[in-house]
């Protein structure tokens, strides 16, 4: 007489069951890398997106500010930093200031633009509040590491007319060399202006510049 046996409804076997387990951990991982390297892959392009923004924001608008209106004159200048007196359409004078900074241990910095109404001479009116914008706070010129001049200076139209490594005496008008650091550039020399915009994202460096010439030089 033939028997049939049957199988006990018994579960799976400990076999079976680390076999799942394993699958599914293999899959679970597959999975997770997958997710990480596109939600890294979104935040790199997200932040990327960011800074080309605010680096062609910034040079859009502090380039129509170094040129003026009907006309623009140097108060001070320095690697990271120009006064400028400008004269707006409407004739009113205005005195604007665009600087870099940061402060260590910050990995970014800011793009300041401020600027006051003014007289004729540059004076600033009293009781005047200045009107601050920040372009962006992603802003690398400055860093103490790997600094990126945001200004460099030209007497005339050709490269060979950089001025560099001077200082003018205020009640002399005298200009003189003053060693490998500039501690400022002689305002009635500056003609022209190379504005170089860095913005960072992630790890990474975008910049751009621009050469811009001055309406009327101071």
């Amino acid at each position: 007489m033939m028997t049939t046996r049957t199988r006990r409804d018994e579960g799976f076997s400990l076999v079976e069951l680390v076999l799942v387990v394993a699958l599914l951990g293999t899959t679970l991982g597959l999975v997770y890398g997958a997710v990480q390297v596109l939600t890294k892959s979104a935040s790199t392009s997200t932040e990327e997106s960011a800074a080309a923004h605010d680096l062609s924001y910034s040079m859009e608008l502090l380039s129509k500010t170094l040129m003026g209106g009907t006309g623009s004159s140097v108060l001070y200048a320095n690697d990271y930093q120009i006064v400028l007196l400008t004269q707006t359409a409407s004739g009113a004078w205005q005195v604007s200031s665009i600087a870099a900074t940061m402060a260590p241990p910050a990995t970014r910095g800011n793009l300041t633009w401020k600027r006051w109404s003014s007289n004729a001479g540059g004076t600033v009116l009293a009781g005047t509040v200045p009107t601050v914008w920040v372009m962006s706070d992603r802003n690398v010129n400055a860093s103490s590491t790997s600094p990126i001049a945001l200004f460099a200076y030209y007497q005339g139209s050709t490269n060979a007319d950089l001025l560099i490594n001077k200082t003018e005496d205020a009640s002399t008008g005298v200009t003189t060399f003053i060693g490998a650091l500039p501690k400022g550039y002689p305002r009635a020399l500056v003609k022209r202006i190379r504005l170089h915009v860095a913005s960072a994202f992630n790890a990474g460096v975008r910049d751009d510049f621009r050469d811009i010439l001055l309406r009327s030089g101071s």
